[in-house]
Order: structure tokens, then sequence, then C-alpha cells
């Protein structure tokens, strides 16, 4: 118990380690299934979770306790509950885990084309060329297939479904599971009834068996051997064979009594005894096998030595017998082919809610994809539709710009000469007077216009301008970052002035501001951080603050510096 206790701190410490996200308890559980299951089970029946991927992992873990150990397996529901989990969440090793258990499930149940389609589907799931390849696992899974194969009496798919079985005890590594391959199949070919392959198969893997040290194992395949040697008269050869199978097989009690599972041995012997007419030494075993419960068989053996003895009423009496035995066990393999029949049933009818359910997934897959395909398309449209309105937008308003700016030089000039006019010659005066006021109107007209098209829209340009997106980068506080220099100072203003006239002309109408307190002024417009203008200023935040004031006072006749963006704001028709 205290080996056992530091194992699992061990593992759990591991766990920790690694930062999977499982609950540590289920890890170590996991980590103790394949060389002590017997813990494992004690350990997860007394775990229980909320989370459901800790608890779907635990139900995963649990039935491979249950399975390892001969043990109730959890309800196919639950067991199905778990695959359809980690056939959306798992791992390619977790999928094939979780249908192998289902497909056991029902192979407890009796239902073995469920098993069979099951274990189908875990083989399926399987990445082959992944370098955790649980090889061991589809190992055993393909033992499961050849295993129901031999019942439902279908060699061929039992000898490929034990070719696979030994090619992935050999790529797990595991030598004496391949060996077991070669004499799993020696029964399909028994079935078949090519004799001369079962001898060659038996030969091979018991030298194989010898090789790898375990002789005990090889003997036991005697067996097959001996009864074919009974059947062919071959008694002296049975014999040598019986002796050796009881002597190193490592089946026997001390009291020559055979494994349980194993007493068709007991038969086979009698046989040999009856046919050599030691008759006494054949009643011996065929009671044995009476004992044992293998009536129909036992009974068989006994009227053939009566046969031989002519005793006419034990021939009487064990006809009867044998006769009330077959027919017993004719009873049950009709029950046990109606089950399976019944079984067939249900599976068949399992096949078809699965074809209804994939026909229905396939149909709403299609419809998904339709929807995606044409919400795709209008979204291209619509976007495309965007930017094409973007950009005529875009050229509307700067056709506005120019020919606003245009007016605005055309205005100024007019304005210059008129005050000269009124200097030099008063009767032109009225007349200039009134081509001012039409060019003041054009340029109200211009700027309506400008506000009506998206002063938003024209603010947005410029913030995109390259100059802009430098003043971004230098307004980063760093070492590295150097100031702006006068040249990207007045491309700055520049474009200012060609993206937003209107705002840039209002800044400028009836007041001159100073140098720093235009670019404050456009800066602050921009979205930029008092903070921000302050690092491309290179001076503090109450400089700042200060020039904000007198461009407040200058062009609002306020003295304050915090309602300066909103005034700003009003003027250009962003408020």
């Amino acid at each position: 118990m205290k080996k056992l206790t530091y194992i699992l701190l061990t593992l759990l410490v591991l766990s920790a380690c690694t930062g999977t996200s499982r609950h540590p308890q289920l890890v170590a559980a996991d980590s103790l299934l394949l060389s002590r299951p017997d813990s494992a089970l004690t350990l997860l029946r007394g775990m229980s979770f909320t989370d459901k991927a800790d608890r779907m992992y635990h139900y995963l873990l649990l039935a491979d306790a249950c399975n390892k150990c001969y043990d109730t397996l959890p309800s196919d529901t639950i067991l199905q509950e778990v695959a359809d989990y980690y056939d959306r969440h798992g791992t390619p090793n977790e999928q094939v885990r979780a249908h192998y258990l289902l497909g056991c499930a029902y192979r407890d149940m009796g239902e073995a084309p469920h098993a069979l389609n099951c274990y189908q589907t875990a083989v399926s799931r399987a990445d082959t060329t992944a370098f955790d390849c649980n090889y061991r696992l589809l190992m055993s899974v393909y033992g499961q297939m050849a295993s129901i194969f031999h019942r439902q009496n279908l060699p061929q798919d039992e000898l490929t479904a034990t070719k696979e079985y030994g090619k992935y005890a050999l790529l797990a590594k595991d030598s004496f599971n391949y060996i077991s391959s070669i004499e799993m199949s020696v029964k399909a070919y028994g079935i078949m009834e090519d004799t001369l392959k079962v001898e060659e198969l038996i030969k091979e893997s018991q030298r194989l068996y010898k090789q790898l040290g375990f002789p005990h194992v090889a003997i036991r395949e005697n067996i097959i051997l001996i009864h074919d040697c009974v059947q062919r008269g071959e008694y002296h050869k049975a014999q040598i064979l019986m002796e050796e199978y009881e002597r190193e097989s490592q089946l026997f009690d001390h009291e020559g009594n055979i494994a349980k599972g194993r007493e068709a041995y007991y038969y086979i012997k009698g046989t040999y005894y009856i046919k050599t007419n030691r008759l006494d030494s054949a009643e011996y075993y065929m009671r044995k096998l009476l004992a044992r419960g293998d009536e129909a068989d036992a009974y068989r053996g006994l009227l053939a030595i009566y046969q031989q003895k002519k005793n006419t009423d034990s021939i009487i009496r064990y006809a009867r017998l044998y006769e009330d035995a077959v027919d017993t066990l004719n009873n049950m393999k009709r029950t046990e082919v109606v089950g399976q029949m019944s079984s067939m049933y249900n599976y068949q009818r399992f096949q078809l809610i699965a074809e209804q359910k994939e026909h229905a997934a396939n149909q709403l897959k299609w419809m998904l994809t339709l929807v995606v395909i044409i919400s795709a398309f209008v979204l291209i449209t619509i976007i495309e539709l965007y930017h094409r309105n973007r950009k005529k937008k875009k050229a509307e308003i700067q056709q506005l710009n120019n020919d606003y700016g245009r007016a605005l030089l055309e205005y100024n000039k007019l304005s210059a000469e008129l005050e000269r006019m009124k200097q030099q010659d008063g009767s032109l005066i009225f007349d200039k007077q009134q081509e001012v006021e039409e060019l003041k109107a054009r340029l109200q007209a211009y700027q309506a216009a400008l506000q009506t098209n998206g002063t938003s829209q024209q603010l947005s340009v410029f913030q995109e301008s390259s100059i802009m997106q430098t003043f971004r980068t230098k307004s980063r506080v760093s070492p590295q970052t150097p100031l702006p220099t006068e040249t990207e100072w007045k491309r700055l203003v520049s474009q200012f002035s060609r993206s937003l006239p209107y705002a840039y002309a209002a800044l400028g109408r009836d007041v001159i501001l100073s140098t720093n307190e235009l670019r404050v002024c456009i800066l602050l417009l921009s979205g930029f951080k008092i903070a921000d203008v302050a690092v491309l200023l290179d001076t503090s935040p109450q400089s700042i603050t200060n020039l904000k004031a007198r461009a407040n006072n200058k062009l609002f006749g306020e003295n304050s510096a915090s309602t300066l963006e909103r005034n700003l704001m009003n003027t250009v028709g962003l408020a």
C-alpha cells in the first residue's frame, strides 16, 4: 500500500508539472490501468466529477478498468455519450478507445453486430501515421473482431482480423501477442478444415514461443495435433503428444485435473482410449468430462464405450441421455441464433437510424455551405459597394476642397484689391464690393457643401495620411524616437489645409495664431492628447495648457483652456 501511495504521489507531481488540464487523480488512475487495473478500478469507483470533460474521462477510464478486470462495464447509453463526446473533442487515440469500450459493452450484452460496428468505427478513427498512435489498443480491437468472426463462423474475416492483430502487435513491439496472432489463425483454418495449414502454423508458433522463452505455451497447442492424430489413427504419435502436453503445458494440477475451460481434452483422450480398446480408461475420462458439465460429449463417449462393450441396457440408457443432451444443446443454439438474428435486426435498425442521421447531417452541411457562400457573396458585394461609394465620396469632397481653395484664393485676392481701390479710386469700389460679396456667397455655399458631405470624412482622410502616421509614431515616448522636424511640421499644416480647407480657414480667418498655437489646434482636432502634444512640441503639459488658453481666447474670446476642443469641433461642424 505504501508503494502504491508513492506511485500516485509521483504521478500527481508529474501531471502538475506538465500543465495538463485533466484532473490529476484521473491522470494517475490512467497510468495505473496497464500494470495494475484492479488498483485503478478501486480508485475510479471512489471518484465523481461535475465538469463534463472530467466526467467523460472518468467514464472512459472506469469502462477500461472494468473491461480489464472482467467486471460489469457502464451502460451502453453512458458509453455512447462518451463516444459522442470524444468524437467532437478527443484525439484519435481517445476516439478509438471510446468506441472500442462501447463495443465491449455491446459484446457483454450479447449484441455481436453492434459490437462489431463499434470496433470497425474504432479502427476508422485511428491515425496510424501519428508518432503516438496506440498500436496496443488497435491490437485489442482486432482481437475482439477476430473473436466475433470466429463465433459467427466467418473464417476469412477472422483471418483478416488476426492478420491486423499481428501487424499491430509487431508495431507495439509485443512479440508474445504477435505469436498469439499465428495461434489465433489456426482456429480459422480449422473451420476451413485445412489440416496442412493448421499443422504448419502450429509448428511455426511453437518454434517462436520456445525462442521467446515460453515452451509451456508452445506445448499447449499440442491439443489440436492430438485431436488430428486420433482422428487419423496415428495413436502412437498421439500418445507421445499427450504425454508431452500433460507434462509440460502447466495446465494440470497435482491430481491430474486440467484447468477450467479446457475440459475438451478429456473427450479427446477418452476417444483415444476407445480407439485403442482401453475402455475402462476411456470411461474414466468421459465421466470426468460429465462431472465438469459437458453432457453431450460425455454421453456420446459413454454411448461409444457401451456400444463397443455390446451392453444393450447401457446403450439404450446413454442413447437417450445423449439424445436429450443434444436436444438441450440444439435448443440453446437455436436460442443463441434467435438472439443473434434479433441482434442483427436491431443492428440493421441501428444502421438505418445511423444512415438517416447521416443523410440529415449531410443535408444540413450542404445547407450551411450554401448559406455561407451566399452570405460571403452578399458581404463581398456590400464591401465592394461601400468602397466604391467611399471612393466616389472622397473624389467629390476633394473636388469641393479644390473649388473651395480656388475660391478662397480669389476671395483673398479680390479683398486685397478692394482695399487698394478704397485708397486710390472710389468709383470702382461698388462693383468690386459686389464681386467680393458674390465670391463670399460662393465660399459659404462650398462650406455648406463640405459640411453636408461630411467633415468627419475629411478629417478621416487627414488622419489616414502618411504625415499623420509619422506624428503618431513620434508621439510615443521613447529615447530612440526623434522629434518632428520643421519640414514635417510644414507637411502637417499643408496636409491639414488640403484635407480640411474650411477648418484651416476658420483657424486663421479673423486672428493670427502663433506657430505653436496653430500646431496645438491641428493636433487637438486630430485626436491627440495633451501628453502626446507635449511630447511632439518637446515641452511640458502645462505649457500646452497655456497655449490652449491663448488660442481659445484669440479664436473664441474665452479665457479657458478646457473648452478649446469643443469650440474647435463646433467651428468645423464635428460637435
